[in-house]
Formats: structure tokens, C-alpha cells, sequence
């Protein structure tokens, strides 16, 4: 379900703009679509391949803190981002024609991305940035980091116990209360994406109560007569990219980051 920004380049471990990436062949398992808060130095000691927490596998993650530096180009921003673990490079590519807010050296900031390796070194391809200047925001950022351990060490000692599940998934019950809800990243009851399709898709994606989330058979037939196939496919594909949906127990399950 994941386009070109998610799945050829979650598995290309050099730098190099998400544009310029490729989907992945169909002979690749496809990764992990959960977003995982995470301590910096968990990033830097990850394996290039397979990154896990408690067993389970992690697409995305989330850090929060000061950008030490900043070294901008006119194709992308690379921050030096650290916090009480360790300091990280995090690049945020600049699309032409497009604009990007700016954050400057001092600030804190929370960062939405995917964890990529050039040679040995680790850094962070940022899907999004906002700025997170009160100490509140810090210290729930590591409240959840910890919540985020006990719940996947939680969930994967369910799911080893039910056989055919699917292990790369990542129930609701982490990302409902303690994951990356509305108020960290200025979401809504009533998402607004510009777009009727996306808007219906999301909204409709995020009434799903279940911990399995809804599935996609259940969305088209929501949204029949409303949209094409094709038209609810670019939808999901655009929530998931933007990081505003992510699969659970397979990829035809989705929630919303901001579900309750």
C-alpha cells in the first residue's frame, strides 16, 4: 500500500531523495507502517535491516529534541538533532517549487521519519517536523518512548501466541493513548487534507474503534459510489505516505495516528 516514498525507499539505505526512489519489486516483503516514539540512541544502535523494538518489527519512529546545528542546501536541511542520548543527522528534503518551514539551531523539535544507513552511519529521513518548545512535550515524548516498550512487549507476547498473525503489525491500543495523537501534530476530529476523497477516507478510517483497525474491504464499500477503486487507493496511499494512517495486523487493516 505504501508508494514510492515508503516502499522501494524504506529498503535503499543510501541518501537520497524520496522522489528520486523506487517502488520496491514484488519479491520484498514489504516493512513495518507503524510510528514507534523512540530515544535517539536506539536509532544509532539499530541493525541497518530489521530495526525492532521488543520483537517487534518498527517502520517509522518518532524523536524529540534540540537541533544542535543546521546545514541548509537549496535541495535539502540537515539537522543535527540531540537529546539526552545521543545526537543524530536528520534530513528533510526540499521538493522544487515547494516550501518548507524552517526550524533553527536551538529550537526542539519532534520528527516524524524513517531510520536509513549511509555506510555505517545512521540518520533519519524526516517525513515531518514540528517545533515542540514546551517542557511538557519533552517529557510526555518520554513517557511514551517508555509506554511504547511495555506495550509492544505486551503485544508481541499476544500475537506469538495466535499462529498466521502477522508480527510486523502494531495494535491501536500503543498508538491510542500513548502514541502520536492529535495534539502532538495540530490533527482534528474532522481531518481536513484539502481533498474530499482523503478527508472521507481518514475520517471514516478513524470512527474504526476495533484494535485491528478497519479493513479495506469495509472502506470501499463505505465509499462506494462516492469514488473509484483507483480514486480510494491514492487516497490510502497519500494517508499512509503523510503519515496520517498506518497498517495494523496486515496491510489491508488501517488506523489513524490520532485515533482515540
Amino acid at each position: 500500500m505504501w508508494n514510492s516514498t515508503q516502499g522501494g525507499g524504506f529498503m535503499n539505505s543510501t541518501m537520497s531523495s524520496p522522489s528520486a526512489q523506487g517502488s520496491g519489486s514484488g519479491g520484498k516483503a514489504k516493512r513495518a507502517q507503524n510510528v514507534v516514539p523512540v530515544m535517539i540512541n536506539e536509532v544509532l544502535n539499530a541493525p541497518e535491516e530489521g530495526f525492532t523494538i521488543e520483537g517487534m518489527e518498527v517502520g517509522m519512529v518518532a524523536i524529540l529534541g534540540k537541533i544542535a546545528s543546521v546545514e541548509v542546501s537549496a535541495t535539502k536541511t540537515s539537522y543535527q538533532i540531540e537529546d539526552s542520548t545521543g545526537q543524530l543527522t536528520v534530513v528533510q528534503w526540499v521538493e522544487e517549487g515547494s516550501t518548507v518551514k524552517e526550524f533553527y539551531e536551538g529550537a526542539f523539535v519532534k520528527v516524524i521519519g524513517s531510520m536509513r544507513t549511509q555506510g555505517e552511519k545512521k540518520h533519519m529521513m524526516a517525513f515531518r517536523m514540528l517545533e515542540a518548545p514546551t517542557q511538557e512535550e519533552q517529557d510526555f515524548h518520554a513517557l511514551q518512548v517508555v509506554f511504547s516498550h511495555l506495550k509492544l512487549k505486551q503485544i508481541n507476547a499476544k500475537m506469538t501466541g495466535q499462529s498466521g498473525m502477522d508480527q510486523s503489525g502494531l495494535s491501536n491500543s500503543m498508538m491510542g493513548n500513548g502514541g502520536l495523537g492529535a495534539s502532538n501534530f495540530g490533527g482534528s476530529s474532522s481531518a481536513s487534507f484539502g481533498n474530499k476523497n482523503q478527508d472521507l477516507i481518514y475520517n471514516l478510517i478513524k470512527q474504526c474503534r476495533d484494535d485491528q483497525g478497519i479493513h479495506l474491504g469495509t472502506i470501499n464499500n463505505e465509499v462506494k459510489g462516492k469514488m473509484s477503486k483507483s480514486e480510494m487507493d491514492g487516497a490510502i496511499d497519500f494517508l499512509t505516505s503523510e503519515g496520517h494512517i498506518y497498517s495494523t495486523i496486515d496491510d489491508e487493516h488501517f488506523k489513524t495516528i490520532d485515533a482515540e
